[in-house]
């Protein structure tokens, strides 16, 4: 029985393998996501899967409405055969009249700065120059080449680490992530495509696609999972790489269906820091399920860093365990992150990140903010407007935290009637929500964790002469709302350049 199977296995991989269908799978995923035509960025490494993959898009361009560009980056890693695959892709894309941005770069030396293996080194990099690279074409998303039998290799990578449902779900054929600062979307139109298809479609195109003598390289765990653990497992099942595939596709249904529940419920725990950072509730995290606690954790790093692509079963370990222990434990995780607690919260913030380089700053002199509506300050907008009791108890109840947020509720008549709104001083005080009594702002600064760089950065809301609100940190203790309050309003701040997002 199980032999029958085996083969039964083997005649599928050879079907699909012979059928020409690669074409109608590009044409199928495409109008599943883009009815209506797309401006596409392909990246191009000169090999038979994106070869392929540039070739059919192009072959769809006017049947799909497609308009389409090329990427290559040339990672430095290999000078000679490097700077002939970038000459073999330009030449290419010039052939077929398909538009080409060409890049370099220096992987061994982003590797050696920043402490990574190379292969994670070069996978950061050409995600930022494909980023780029959309970004300037004004592209809808960047088209990779990944096939089942990719997907099936990264499977068995995570497993091998150590991972969780997000892991196993792996690569999707349409998905965003945050590369040097540029949100882009991610289209893998090849995910059903096994790689023998692609090798047919060459053959059958005349496509002479170059060889990265790289990836028979043993030092390179990817490439030992697909020529030593994948071929083992093909003694089993030959079509190992499709029932990996299926073991991913159901993984990432059920994470996303609990990754919902979890983003419905984000408000009860977790609010965003000025800095593009998040700040969780350690109480209303302790009262979660255990399985949605690892959840929010991983939501949490995706809001901060951007996308969860880095991030392993064993960082969720390490934060469980500092949410668990006492205050002012921490741990470093991927992409520059830094999780830490104190006594009420953590806080999860990218280190240098480009959202910290890029945080407006306040007005370099102090601006009245109108009693209702809108004010622009310096780099923000800020709105008022009433509350009332219900949003008051909504935040005490922690389904709308209060404290380390862009919006906050005060009590109107301790504010007054001229609020307004400036950059840090030298002898400011602040009584921070909790204190009897006031202290230097800096050193407020300084116990809060505010990063150096983000001090001057930071919006203050001031009225009468006194600091309300050290903006996405901490409210004033005399400033903040109470059942007793006649009259409450809510001080919302926004970026400016967030707007187009809305």
């Amino acid at each position: 029985m199980r032999l029958d199977g085996v083969r039964k296995g083997a005649l599928q991989i050879s079907r699909m393998s012979e059928s020409g269908g690669l074409l109608r799978e590009v044409a199928r995923q495409f109008r599943r996501r883009y009815p209506n035509g797309a401006r596409l960025v392909a990246a191009v490494s000169g090999g038979p899967d994106s070869l392929a993959l540039l070739h059919a898009l192009h072959t769809l361009k006017s049947r799909l409405s497609i308009d389409l560009r090329a990427a290559h980056l040339n990672h430095g890693l290999r000078p000679e055969a490097g700077r002939a695959d970038a000459e073999f892709v330009r030449e290419f894309a010039d052939s077929i009249g398909i538009p080409v941005s060409v890049g370099t770069a220096d992987a061994d030396s982003f590797r050696r700065a920043r402490r990574l293996s190379l292969e994670d080194a070069a996978r950061r990099i050409r995600y930022e120059f494909l980023a780029k690279a959309a970004r300037e074409a004004d592209a809808d998303a960047v088209a990779l080449a990944h096939t089942a039998d990719d997907q099936a290799e990264t499977v068995l990578m995570r497993i091998l680490r150590g991972t969780g449902l997000d892991g196993l779900g792996a690569m999707s054929p349409m998905s965003s992530a945050t590369w040097g600062g540029r949100r882009v979307n991610l289209f893998r139109p090849l995910l059903e495509v096994i790689k023998t298809e692609t090798l047919a479609y060459c053959a059958e195109n005349a496509l002479n696609p170059r060889v990265d003598e790289s990836n028979m390289s043993a030092d390179m765990t990817r490439n030992r999972v697909r020529m030593e653990l994948l071929p083992s497992m093909r003694s089993y099942n030959p079509a190992v790489s499709l029932a990996l595939n299926r073991l991913a596709r159901a993984a990432r249904l059920d994470a996303d269906f609990i990754r919902q529940s979890v983003e419905s419920e984000a408000d009860v725990v977790m609010s965003r820091r000025a800095d593009g950072g998040v700040w969780l509730d350690r109480a209303a995290f302790a009262e979660l399920h255990p399985a949605i606690r690892r959840h929010a954790l991983r939501y949490a790093f995706q809001t901060a860093a951007g996308d969860r692509a880095d991030l392993t079963e064993s960082h969720v370990e390490d934060m469980l365990a500092v949410m668990y222990g006492p205050a002012g434990g921490g741990v470093d995780l991927p992409r520059g992150a830094r999780f830490e607690t104190d006594y009420r919260r953590a806080h999860m913030r990218i280190a240098d990140s480009d959202q910290d380089a890029e945080l407006p700053a306040p007005p370099s002199a102090p601006v009245a903010i109108a009693p209702m509506g809108e004010t622009v300050a310096g780099g923000w907008r800020v709105r008022v407007e009433e509350a009332d009791a219900d949003a008051l108890a909504r935040a005490r109840s922690r389904r709308e935290p209060h404290g380390a947020r862009l919006s906050e509720i005060f009590s109107a008549a301790a504010l007054g009637d001229l609020i307004q709104v400036r950059a840090r001083a030298p002898a400011d005080r602040f009584q921070p929500l909790g204190m009897d009594s006031d202290k230097n702002l800096a050193d407020f600064m300084i116990d809060a964790h505010i990063p150096r760089r983000l001090r001057d950065k930071t919006p203050l809301l001031e009225s009468g002469g006194r600091v309300a609100w050290v903006v996405g940190w901490r409210i004033a203790e005399w400033a903040k709302a109470t059942p007793a309050d006649r009259r409450l309003v809510r001080i919302s701040f926004e970026r400016l350049d967030d707007q187009s997002d809305d």
